[in-house]
């Protein structure tokens, strides 16, 4: 994984995460329309409750799923920001968190921190020339191990 890979992943964490909630209300709101449909009596078929069984199922799965996500990404950021905490200027510090752990984009960075783009972009090739080679060393020691 390249230094980018890894402090971008939280933001692609956050993503998936978003989408699976998506997916698990409209799973949720599929159930409840197809028990009020049986329960209305307009559907006799008996394989129908096996399959609001099969639904409620599949809910449950895709939410413990969901919870192991949402587990990750609190690891995920707290590593994120303990490395970016070694930073020793505020400025770099600053836009790396906006961007990497709040997910701003570069022209919300640059409007919060009261300064130009250009500015925010040299902050953060500086603060990547810092914390790469240190990134690079952890990643060296820990395969060496």
């Amino acid at each position: 994984m390249t230094f980018k890979e890894f402090l971008t992943q939280a933001s692609k964490l956050n993503k998936a995460i978003d989408s699976a909630i998506l997916q698990i209300a409209e799973w949720r709101e599929f159930s409840v329309k197809s028990r009020s449909y049986l329960s209305a009596g307009k559907n006799p078929s008996r394989g129908r409750s096996s399959s609001i069984e099969q639904i409620v199922t599949k809910i449950m799965l895709a939410e413990e799923q969901l919870n192991k996500d949402i587990d990750r990404y609190v690891d995920v950021k707290n590593e994120i920001r303990s490395f970016i905490a070694l930073l020793s200027d505020p400025e770099e510090r600053a836009v790396l968190e906006r961007h990497y752990l709040l997910g701003q984009t570069w022209d919300v960075v640059a409007t919060e921190s009261f300064v130009c783009l250009r500015t925010i972009h040299s902050l953060h090739s500086r603060a990547l020339k810092k914390l790469e080679p240190i990134y690079y060393r952890r990643v060296n020691e820990k395969t060496a191990v």
